[in-house]
């Protein structure tokens, strides 16, 4: 402590992973046996039978948690794309591989999201669909109006020829 400020004393392995569990959970992560194992220094299999035989109400992920890692996952691809950027920038060469396998994780998180909020998706792809449906009822009626308006004009010059007809013929 020689400027006042104290620093960490080195931590062990077990000791780190127990304290990440700890912030996990005191983050809002779920708190699975594991984790809680791993918190608590115990074992997940003595967790397992202590909440069995005490009944422990144990829940599922839920979706916060989901989007949770969908947003640190997404966070990761992005990492991987900004380094090829850098890469590029400094000259150097893009592997095809590289970005094909980002593309799929792309691709794959888009799918996981849309599969994890069924809700929304649904709402989405209806408003896609009622928009498409008001594209194609306004074009409908630019269309019926046209028709009408040639109709219109049909109908005036055979009554303009008929009411001609009649009056040359009498």
């Amino acid at each position: 402590m020689s400027n006042g400020v104290r620093t960490m004393p080195e931590l062990t392995a077990g000791r780190r992973a127990r304290l990440h569990a700890l912030r996990a959970l005191a983050e809002g992560g779920h708190a699975t046996i594991e984790r809680l194992a791993l918190a608590s220094g115990r074992s997940a299999g003595t967790l397992r039978r202590l909440a069995h035989t005490e009944g422990w109400k144990l829940t599922e992920a839920g979706p916060q948690d989901v989007s949770a890692r969908i947003r640190k996952a997404a966070g990761m691809v992005l990492g991987k794309v900004e380094e090829l950027g850098r890469a590029a920038e400094d000259g150097g060469g893009i592997d095809k591989g590289a970005i094909d396998g980002l593309i799929a994780m792309i691709r794959g998180l888009e799918k996981i999201g849309e599969i994890m909020r069924p809700e929304e998706a649904a709402r989405e792809n209806q408003i896609r669909d009622n928009e498409d449906l008001a594209d194609t009822l306004r074009r409908i009626e630019e269309r019926i109006v046209e028709l009408a308006g040639e109709l219109a004009t049909r109908m005036v010059e055979e009554k303009s020829a008929a009411a001609g007809g009649v009056e040359g013929g009498a």
